[in-house]
């Protein structure tokens, strides 16, 4: 199985979990998205593009505040799609509209759309550079595109105290962040290096930090050991011993962010927009 196969079925496994997570993921992104759409100066009537919509956000709410636009959703997973459908079914959004394809290959015309956004996705790219360029091309002259990505692992404790019991468990660190994944593009400037590379102007990146909240330790390992794909991809492979280790080490490193019997955890993540 290639590469981008591969990609397909994690996201179509984790599609249950997303569906089952949906108000920690909504509470943890909605402030990115909200962000991205603000910098994309949207107008009513806007024919808008959400590359790795997942379950359906930032596009739904941008067809919701938008009713004039007509919003499309893309993502890998088929099953993903298929929970967006559902929850613009619950919402009454019917200017929402999805096509399961990947971001490399985009399967619409050059200058289609007003406005290009891909909120946490564009680091699981399998080609960084061929995903941007798609995305560039089916945007208008003179319209903007924004991405986001995770910010420094080491602020994001939420999820890097987790790897880091697993390479004291497994004596070697099983995340990689030299390959696509969660923490592939966060270091400061790797995406206006990538905007400046594709001839997007206008160029601006900025970080974002936020506060998550988990009611209990156990809801904190249950969400990132079956939502997080980082996690996921560095418990798989480990015997249920050791993966019961690793939980004893992130229960007595989580202390120290426990505050009347719920944990806060700082996220960080970092985006960048440009206009074509």
């Amino acid at each position: 199985m290639d590469s981008l196969s591969c990609m397909h079925a994690q996201w179509d496994a984790l599609s249950r979990n997303r569906n089952e997570w949906n108000n920690i993921v909504g509470a943890l992104l909605s402030p990115i998205g909200t962000r991205m759409i603000a910098l994309l100066q949207l107008k009513d009537q806007s024919f808008v593009l959400d590359v790795g919509t997942g379950t359906g956000e930032p596009g739904l709410t941008i067809a919701e505040k938008f009713p004039g636009s007509h919003v499309t959703g893309i993502d890998l997973s088929e099953k993903m799609l298929e929970i967006a459908r559902q929850n613009a079914a619950r919402r009454d959004i019917t200017n929402f509209v999805t096509h399961c394809c990947n971001a490399m290959e985009l399967p619409f015309e050059t200058d289609s759309f007003d406005a290009v956004l891909c909120r946490n996705g564009v680091m699981f790219f399998t080609d960084t550079a061929a995903g941007l360029q798609e995305m560039q091309r089916v945007l208008r002259p003179g319209c903007r595109m924004a991405v986001s990505a995770w910010g420094l692992l080491d602020k994001n404790l939420w999820i890097a105290m987790v790897l880091d019991a697993v390479r004291e468990v497994t004596k070697r660190y099983r995340y990689n962040k030299h390959v696509p994944g969660m923490f592939y593009c966060m270091e400061p400037g790797f995406m206006t290096d990538w905007f400046e590379e594709i001839n997007m102007q206008e160029i601006q990146e900025e970080e974002l930090t936020g506060i998550i909240e988990f009611s209990s330790a156990d809801e904190h390992w249950n969400y990132v050991t079956n939502v997080s794909a980082a996690v996921v991809n560095a418990l798989s492979g480990m015997d249920e011993m050791q993966q019961e280790q690793v939980r004893e080490l992130v229960r007595k490193k989580i202390d120290t962010h426990i505050i009347r019997e719920k944990l806060y955890f700082q996220w960080t993540a970092r985006i960048t927009s440009g206009v074509k």
